[in-house]
């Protein structure tokens, strides 16, 4: 008998947690320096909280590369898509005033809000857009290259073609975010950005923080996004300008600015003695809304050795993690990463900012501090995820060589150069105009210009070149653009951007 308790003793034994007194912060200072050397990356910001005490908090690095100027607590980073779950709370904030509920239609706040599927138009709730089951793709393009206007970015979106029916899928989207924060800042008859200052950043002391990109470039103290080059080059690069985009990821931080924040959701919505948001309404967007698969980008972010099911809040994922109840969300955006993982029970939060893009130094250091709060053995995450983003690079690699191969290099257009000119629409996605100059063709879309290069029939490489700023970030991607004919042997349509653009004048 005591042989099987002690082999029951051995298969269930959880470590205790380290307690705030034994934290050691040389761990997260070894695992940051690391991870920076690791991937290159200019700096970083870290702070972690464990028992409503901020225990670490320390900038790394530099603000950008080739400069002495140095990442303190204090520097302001673009948090990306970590923005989401202030949306979630700012809409939690407005069901502790009765002037939503999670499950009002969106029509109830917004009369012009429309969806293309008949069902999803009908039907769609708040709660459906801060789960991402409205059956919508992301079609962020819109927002990248074309809508600087929130409300015709909204409207634009919804005539976009979905991708799975209503509530069947999770499918991650950013508008459906942007939609919910256009609300708040009605039903505070101010808008989202503004909201969220008065009722978040101002009560929490949150001085560093703001949610328009003129804001985050503006502070003395800000980080210089960068962005590596598909040739291993590492260059600054501009912010992102998506303002329009509101609530799906504008805000800017800081690490110290970020250290109340965790605090205000590990305490159920209150910071010292002061409540801004109901614990059950704060606990509601803690809560498993959609089943997520960890597919495709996602599964790097939840590796099956340490999370065993995962799913969707509300402006949170919430998931296990190595046996352990987790509420986390990443962000990204051109130039910058971020990450905050929670787990609840134990009171431990930690985000992490750094300024360059692709990489996983958010992933690797946050996972690593967890660790070490939670006394788990220690696992090399900085060696899983590098490992993770040369297997990416190889993909995208094979993927092209293998497009490469598929062309068929004995073809020609169909028709001269000069016969592909014209002006294509499509409902959502606008105008795109194909103009042609010494038998060379260019395409303008939206602010983008694009170089069209054949590649074989009626087929083009769609090649970004303006802005350039902007066009060094594509080249991982790979943009086709297809027109055609119709039976009386005419140029009808362009599909680009997966969209069909009819042709409207030649």
């Amino acid at each position: 008998m005591r042989r099987f308790a002690l082999l029951f003793a051995v298969l269930f034994f959880v470590p205790a947690p380290t307690r705030a007194a034994d934290f050691d912060p040389a761990v997260v200072d070894t695992v940051v320096e690391k991870a920076l050397v690791a991937f290159n990356a200019p700096g970083a910001a870290v702070v972690v909280v464990k028992d409503d005490q901020i225990i670490y908090l320390k900038g790394f690095g530099v603000r950008e590369k080739s400069t002495s100027e140095k990442v303190t607590p204090d520097t302001v980073f673009a948090i990306a898509s970590c923005s989401k779950a202030f949306t979630s709370t700012l809409v939690a904030m407005l069901a502790d005033e009765g002037k939503l509920k999670w499950d009002d239609k969106v029509r109830t706040h917004l009369d012009s809000f429309r969806l293309s599927d008949e069902l999803a138009d009908r039907e769609v709730t708040l709660r459906d857009l801060l789960s991402h089951r409205t059956g919508m793709p992301r079609h962020d393009m819109l927002w990248a290259g074309l809508s600087s206007d929130t409300g015709e970015l909204i409207r634009r979106w919804g005539l976009g073609k979905p991708s799975t029916s209503f509530r069947s899928t999770w499918e991650y989207s950013n508008v459906p975010f942007t939609t919910a924060g256009y609300i708040c800042g009605k039903l505070t008859k101010s808008n989202w950005a503004t909201a969220t200052k008065a009722r978040i950043f101002d009560p929490l002391g949150m001085e560093s923080s703001s949610a328009t990109s003129k804001d985050g470039q503006s502070a003395t103290n800000h980080a210089t996004p960068h962005y590596l080059g598909f040739d291993k080059t590492i260059a600054p690069i501009a912010w992102d300008d998506l303002d329009q985009a509101g609530g799906a990821g504008c805000v800017n931080s800081t690490a110290r600015d970020m250290g109340q924040w965790l605090r205000l959701q590990l305490a159920g919505g209150q910071i010292g003695k002061k409540r801004l948001v109901s614990e059950k309404n704060l606990n509601e967007t803690h809560s498993p809304q959609m089943l997520v698969k960890p597919v495709g980008p996602f599964a790097v972010y939840f590796p099956p050795k340490a999370v065993k099911f995962s799913s969707y809040g509300l402006g949170w994922f919430v998931h296990d993690y190595r046996g352990h109840l987790c509420v986390s969300h990443g962000g990204t955006l051109t130039g910058f990463r971020a990450q905050t993982m929670l787990v609840p029970a134990e009171k431990i939060g930690v985000f992490v900012a750094c300024n360059l893009r692709p990489s996983y130094v958010t992933e690797a250091v946050s996972k690593s501090v967890l660790d070490h709060l939670l006394g788990l053995p220690a696992e090399d995450w900085v060696k899983f995820h590098t490992d993770a983003q040369s297997a990416s690079e190889f993909r995208i690699a094979v993927a092209r060589t293998a497009r490469l191969a598929a062309r068929k290099s004995d073809t020609k257009p169909s028709r001269e150069p000069a016969k592909y000119a014209g002006t294509y629409s499509e409902p959502a996605y606008g105008t795109a105009t194909v103009t042609e100059k010494a038998g060379l063709l260019t395409l303008v879309w939206g602010k983008f210009t694009f170089r069209l290069d054949h590649y074989h029939f009626d087929t083009y490489t769609a090649v970004p070149v303006e802005p350039k700023e902007e066009a060094r970030s594509f080249d991982r991607s790979t943009f086709d653009a297809q027109f055609r004919l119709g039976t009386d042997g005419e140029v009808e349509s362009l599909k680009f951007l997966d969209q069909e653009f009819v042709r409207t004048k030649k």
